[in-house]
């Protein structure tokens, strides 16, 4: 790694919780799937305690696709093109999850907003991981926008999914410096690498919230 790639993790988490029986996740993704694949490396090293039961990913062509296949991780391509209304394609992701016993759901670069409907289906229980330091840069543009405006920090935030965009309970947040000759490319590059650290631990913090019910009452 860049040894001038210097960022701050909080809370500086270092240890996974443990599940028994594996905490049941569904991972929600619309493109490569990276976080994914490191959600999925964890689990088969026997490091983050977790059963992902079912991929769901909007998107054909989506990467996420070939790394559950070479895991052996069912998955299942829900287009919203399929459906006459958005409320039926929604009805069917949830249908999905809940035919899996889903405890998690982990979205991990899903591009689709969800409706309050979906949200209250599954309470408490979804998480998102986000390329900003939230509540900055909502949206699905934060880097380019982390970049036109000038910020000299960024970074990347995991928070539990509520009706507004971008703006669940956060669970944990990375920060980096933005250098002067970043681009979209090279930031996005040193982003994932913080996403792939934070994500895992977040699952397993929320994870312990849901087994605990601290989430009920949230």
């Amino acid at each position: 790694m860049d040894k001038s790639f210097n960022y701050i993790i909080s809370p500086d988490i270092s240890e996974f919780r443990r599940f028994s029986p594996k905490l049941k996740i569904g991972v929600l993704a619309s493109g490569k799937g990276t976080n994914f694949q490191e959600l999925i490396n964890l689990s088969e090293k026997g490091d983050l305690d977790v059963d992902i039961k079912v991929l769901v990913t909007d998107k054909d062509d989506a990467g996420c696709i070939k790394r559950a296949e070479s895991a052996k991780i069912p998955h299942k391509i829900i287009r919203v093109k399929d459906f006459s209304q958005n409320e039926l394609f929604e009805l069917e992701i949830v249908n999905t999850l809940i035919n899996n016993n889903v405890e998690l759901i982990v979205m991990a670069g899903w591009m689709k907003i969800v409706s309050p409907f979906f949200i209250n289906k599954f309470k408490n229980k979804i998480i998102n991981i986000h390329p900003s330091l939230l509540p900055a840069y909502k949206g699905g543009f934060a880097i380019k926008d982390s970049l036109l405006n000038g910020s000299k920090i960024t970074g990347c935030s995991v928070h539990f999914v509520d009706e507004e965009v971008d703006s669940g309970s956060l669970i944990m947040q990375a920060a980096l410096a933005i250098r002067d000759d970043d681009d979209i490319e090279s930031l996005s590059k040193r982003i994932h690498i913080l996403e792939h650290k934070i994500l895992p631990h977040s699952v397993s913090y929320a994870g312990f919230l849901i087994r605990s019910n601290i989430m009920e009452n949230y």
